[in-house]
C-alpha cells in the first residue's frame, strides 16, 4: 500500500556572498515522525569525496556545499535518494520520508516492455462496488495543475507477472475504475506514458483511489519509420507528465546545425528523432521517470540523460559533444572481420537450474523428443552442475575493478544492475581483501583508492555513485588500474585486475594490448568482462589471454551475477582440473550438431569437448542434435552415454561421473515435433547468431555483399520463427545486432 509520496524536493535560490549552497535536510519516518540520529552520507560524482553526518534528535541535518558538481547523498538504507546540484548559490531544502520498502519499490527496475507479449483485458466498470475475494479495486482519477479533470484519456494496469494489461479510459470526472486480481503488483499507465504510478496489491481485497497529476500534450507527435519526430511549440513549459529537455550538440567545440539526433528509451520501444537548429540546439518534450540514451549518425550511445527521479514540472539541459565513431563514418569497416568474430557461449543465455545433490559432480541427460518409426532426427539434452562444498583455507583477493561509465552503460540499465552486482560482491569479501576501483568515460575517474575490505558501507556508497556519462577511452582506465595494483600488489594474494567495458572506444586498442603485455610480465593477473551485446571480444579475449585471467561475457544483465562468479572463482578456487566430457553414441543415433561447445572434436560413436575448470555452482547444458538411422522400438536398448572425467586438484587423482539414458518409443505415427523448451530456444538463437556472423564476415571478405546480406536476413528469420511474437529480453540485443547489420547492407546498396 502506498499512502503518500516519497521524497519533496524544494530549491529556493537566493543568491548570497559566496558560492555555496546552504542546505536543510528534514527526514521524517513513515509516521510522520522525527528520523533522529540516522546516517546521511553523500558523494561527489566525479571525484568521489565521501561525506558522512548524522540527523540530530529532530531529524535535521544542515551543511553547506561548496564545492562539486553534483552530490548524490543516501539516507539510512535508501541509497541516491538526495542529489545536489554543486557549484551554484543559494538555499536548498529536502522534507524526507524515511521509507525503505516505499523507497525500493519506487525505484524498482522494471522490465523492458518490448521483449514482452501482453494479454490485454479491456475493463468499464461503472461504479466502486465491492470487490471479491479475490480481486481488487483501484480508481484512478487524472487531473491537471489546476484540478481539472482529464476525461477520455487511456489508462492501463500492467502487470509484469502476469503479463497482462488492463485497459480503460476516463470518464468526464477524469475516473477510470479498474478491478484486477489481488497478490499482484501494477504500474499504472496514462496515455503512451508508462509507469506514471503504481498500485501493489496484497492478498486482502480492498477498494482505493489513486490521484495522478496529468496534462494532456500540447505539442505534436508523428511516427516516422521507427521514429517519433515531436512539433514543439515556442515558449513550451513542461508539463507534470513530460520534462523540457533542451539538448546543444557540438562537433569540435563548435554548435553544428541541421545534424539528426536521436533518443532511445531505456527499457521501452519508443525512439525519438530530433534535428539541431541553426544555434545547434535541440528541444525535446519527454516522459519523465523514464532514462535516455542520445545517439548521432556516426555515433551511438554518446550522452545518458536520466530523467527517472525527476518529478513535478522538470526541465533539463545539456551540452553534448558529437565525437563520430569511424566504424560508423566508414560504414563497410562496420563489418566484422573472420579474425575478429568471438563465438558466443550458449551457456551465458541458459537460465535452466540442475537440482544440487550430495556429489561432487552431477550429470543431467533429456530426450528432447520421443521416437517412432518415422524419427529423422533427435535432440539430446547434456547437463552438469559442480555443487558446493567445504573450501580450502580462504586465499585473500587484491582486486582492482576498471568500470565502463560510458553513455552506453544506460542501455537495458547495464551500469545499474552492475553496481548491484558489485555490492553483492562487496558482501561476500572479508577483511583480509582489498578493492580498488577506477572508472573511465571519455576522462578518468579514480573512484576508490586501493584498500582493505573494511568499511563496507563507504565502499557501497561510492559503488551507487556511479553514473553512465559520455564516450570510451579504455586505456586511460586500463593503464590507471593497472598502476594501482601493482602498486598494492601483495604476496600471496590474488593480485587481479578485472575490465568491464564493451570494449570499443577512441583510442587504439593496440594501446591496451601493449599496457596488459607490460604488466602481466611484471605477475599481474587481468580479467574481462564483456559487457552489452556489440562488446569488441577481439580485443577483451586478447587482454584476457595476456594477462592470464578469464574473459567472461554478460550482454544481459541478468547475467552479471554468473560472469563474477566465474571470473573470481573460476580461477582462484577450483575443485577440478583437466577436465573432458565425453559424449558416447550408437549406430542409429548419429552425431550432426554440438551446440553449447565449440571445441568438440568428433570420433567414430563419441564426441569430447575440453572444459575449463570446475568450481562450486557451475553449471553448463549442451544440446546435442542427432540423425536417427532406421528406427525401431528396439532402439530404446540404444543407450547413449554422458561421461566426465577430471583431476582434483588437492589429491591429483583422476575421477569419473558417468550418466546413461536410453531412448523412449512412441506408438504414434507420422513425425515428432521436438520439444524446445525456453533454454532449448535460447541456445538454438545463440548458435544462430554465431553461424550468421560468421557466414556474414566471410561472404564480405571475398567481395560477395549479396551472400553477406543474405546471411545476415537469414539469421533475424530464423530467430523469428524460433520467437514469433517477442524477443526474450536476453537475446534482444543478440536479434538487433543482427538486425543492425541488415540495415547496414540495405544502406551500402542505396549508396551510389
Amino acid at each position: 500500500m502506498k499512502p503518500f509520496r516519497l521524497l519533496l524536493a524544494v530549491f529556493c535560490c537566493i543568491p548570497i556572498a559566496n558560492a555555496q549552497i546552504n542546505y536543510h535536510l528534514q527526514v521524517v519516518n513513515n509516521q510522520d515522525q522525527p528520523a533522529g540520529n540516522l546516517s546521511v552520507r553523500f558523494v561527489e560524482s566525479t571525484t568521489f569525496e565521501r561525506i558522512e553526518k548524522h540527523t540530530n534528535a529532530s531529524g535535521v541535518l544542515d551543511m553547506v556545499f561548496d564545492h562539486g558538481e553534483l552530490w548524490i547523498g543516501s539516507v539510512g538504507e535508501m541509497t541516491n535518494c538526495l542529489w545536489i546540484e554543486g557549484g551554484g548559490r543559494g538555499n536548498a531544502s529536502n522534507h524526507l520520508t524515511y521509507d525503505l520498502e516505499e523507497w525500493e519499490r519506487e525505484n524498482r527496475i522494471l522490465p523492458d516492455r518490448s521483449t514482452i507479449v501482453f494479454k490485454k483485458t479491456p475493463q468499464k466498470i461503472p461504479s466502486m462496488t465491492p470487490p471479491d475475494a479475490s480481486h481488487c479495486l483501484l480508481k484512478v482519477v487524472l487531473k491537471d495543475r489546476e484540478g481539472k479533470p482529464q476525461a477520455n484519456t487511456p489508462v492501463n494496469m500492467t502487470c509484469f507477472k502476469l503479463a497482462e494489461q488492463f485497459t480503460g479510459t476516463t470518464n468526464a470526472l477524469g475516473e477510470c475504475i479498474f478491478m484486477v486480481p489481488n497478490k499482484n503488483d501494477y504500474e499504472i499507465d496514462v496515455a503512451d506514458i508508462p509507469s506514471m504510478d503504481w498500485a501493489d496489491f496484497g492478498s486482502e481485497s480492498v477498494a482505493r483511489t489513486s490521484f495522478i497529476t496529468y496534462e494532456k500534450k500540447a505539442f505534436t507527435e508523428t511516427k516516422t519509420g521507427k521514429y517519433t519526430v515531436q512539433t514543439i511549440p515556442a515558449g513550451i513549459k513542461p508539463s507534470s507528465s513530460h520534462a523540457h529537455v533542451s539538448l546543444t550538440i557540438r562537433k569540435n567545440g563548435v554548435p553544428i546545425a541541421n545534424e539528426p539526433v536521436y533518443l532511445k528509451t531505456v527499457g521501452g520501444p519508443i525512439k525519438y528523432k530530433g534535428k539541431t537548429d541553426q544555434q545547434g540546439k535541440v528541444v525535446f518534450m519527454l516522459p519523465l521517470k523514464t532514462k535516455y540514451v542520445v545517439d548521432f549518425t556516426f555515433q551511438k550511445d554518446a550522452e545518458a540523460l536520466d530523467l527517472s527521479r525527476m518529478k513535478g514540472f522538470a526541465t533539463m539541459g545539456r551540452t553534448i559533444q558529437y565525437t563520430p565513431d569511424p566504424r560508423l563514418e566508414n560504414i563497410e569497416s562496420f563489418i566484422p572481420r573472420v579474425k575478429d568474430l568471438v563465438a558466443l557461449n550458449v551457456n551465458d543465455f541458459v537460465t535452466a537450474q540442475y537440482p544440487s545433490s550430495e556429489n561432487e559432480v552431477d550429470l543431467f541427460l533429456k530426450w528432447g523428443n520421443k521416437f517412432n518409426a518415422s524419427s529423422k532426427e533427435a535432440v539430446l539434452e547434456v547437463g552438469f552442475k559442480v555443487n558446493s562444498r567445504n573450501k580450502k583455507a580462504y586465499v585473500p583477493k587484491n582486486l582492482l575493478f576498471v568500470i565502463d561509465v560510458s553513455g552506453s552503460m544506460s542501455n537495458d540499465n547495464r551500469l545499474e544492475l552492475l553496481k548491484k552486482t558489485l555490492i553483492e560482491l562487496i558482501g561476500r569479501l572479508t577483511p583480509q581483501d582489498r578493492i580498488g576501483i577506477v572508472a573511465f568515460d571519455d576522462n578518468l575517474y579514480k573512484v576508490l583508492a586501493s584498500q582493505p575490505v573494511t568499511n563496507k558501507t563507504a565502499i557501497c556508497d561510492i559503488i551507487s555513485a556511479l553514473q553512465p556519462r559520455g564516450g570510451t577511452n579504455i586505456s586511460i582506465g586500463f593503464e590507471e588500474g593497472l598502476k594501482q595494483l601493482e602498486a598494492n600488489k601483495k604476496p600471496n594474494m590474488v593480485n587481479r585486475l578485472v575490465l568491464l567495458s564493451d570494449g570499443y572506444g577512441g583510442d587504439e586498442p593496440e594501446l591496451s594490448v601493449n599496457l596488459a603485455k607490460t604488466y602481466a610480465a611484471k605477475g599481474l593477473q587481468i580479467s574481462a568482462i564483456g559487457v552489452g551485446y556489440d562488446y569488441n571480444a577481439a580485443l577483451l579475449e586478447q587482454l584476457a589471454t595476456i594477462g592470464g585471467g578469464t574473459m567472461q561475457m554478460a550482454g544481459d544483465p541478468s547475467h552479471y551475477s554468473q560472469a563474477f562468479l566465474k571470473t573470481f572463482e573460476g580461477a582462484i578456487d577450483p575443485i577440478g582440473t583437466d577436465v573432458k566430457l565425453e559424449i558416447i553414441f550408437n549406430d542409429q543415433i548419429v552425431y550432426r550438431q554440438l551446440l553449447g561447445y565449440e571445441n568438440a572434436k568428433v570420433n567414430p560413436g563419441n564426441v569430447t569437448v575440453d572444459i575449463d575448470h570446475l568450481f562450486p555452482g557451475l553449471q553448463k547444458m549442451a544440446l546435442v542434435k542427432m540423425d536417427v538411422i532406421h528406427s525401431t522400438p528396439a532402439i530404446e536398448q540404444q543407450k547413449v552415454v554422458a561421461r566426465m572425467t577430471y583431476t582434483d586438484p588437492v589429491s591429483k587423482k583422476q575421477k569419473i561421473v558417468e550418466k546413461e539414458l536410453h531412448p523412449e518409443w512412441s506408438t504414434a505415427t507420422g513425425l515428432l515435433d521436438m520439444t524446445l523448451d525456453m533454454n532449448h530456444k535460447r541456445m538454438m538463437t545463440v548458435a544462430i547468431v554465431n553461424q550468421s556472423m560468421k557466414l556474414m564476415a566471410e561472404r564480405f571478405a571475398a567481395g560477395d555483399k549479396a551472400g553477406a546480406e543474405k546471411a545476415a536476413n537469414n539469421g533475424v528469420a530464423q530467430i523469428t520463427k524460433l520467437f514469433p511474437q517477442a524477443i526474450p529480453a536476453d537475446l534482444k540485443g543478440l536479434f538487433e545486432k543482427l538486425q543492425e547489420y541488415v540495415s547496414v547492407f540495405e544502406q551500402l546498396r542505396a549508396e551510389p
